[in-house]
């Protein structure tokens, strides 16, 4: 399984993305992959990769999901395909 576990969310006003950064699980992520958000209340909500940051810190992985995602994912999520 991968997950990726959200330390943090943001966005800038000049991307129409949000982008998560945080710890990853498992296999890589590659643009387009499709994850669900793991132990929530509605699993049918699709976080699509639309692009992955190359210039993330040592061991964090960060990627670029679309901004109406905004009040579902948060510090603390996770993200992960089964």
């Amino acid at each position: 399984m991968t997950r990726l576990i959200v330390e943090r969310v943001h966005r800038l006003s000049s991307r129409p993305w949000m982008f998560v950064t945080g710890q990853l699980e498992g296999d890589a992520l590659r643009i387009g992959d499709e994850l669900v958000i793991l132990g929530s209340e509605a699993p049918s909500v699709l976080v699509t990769i639309r692009s992955i940051e190359l210039h993330s810190a040592p061991a964090k992985t960060t990627v670029a999901v679309d901004a109406d995602l905004a009040d579902s994912i948060r510090e603390g999520v996770v993200l992960g395909r089964n």
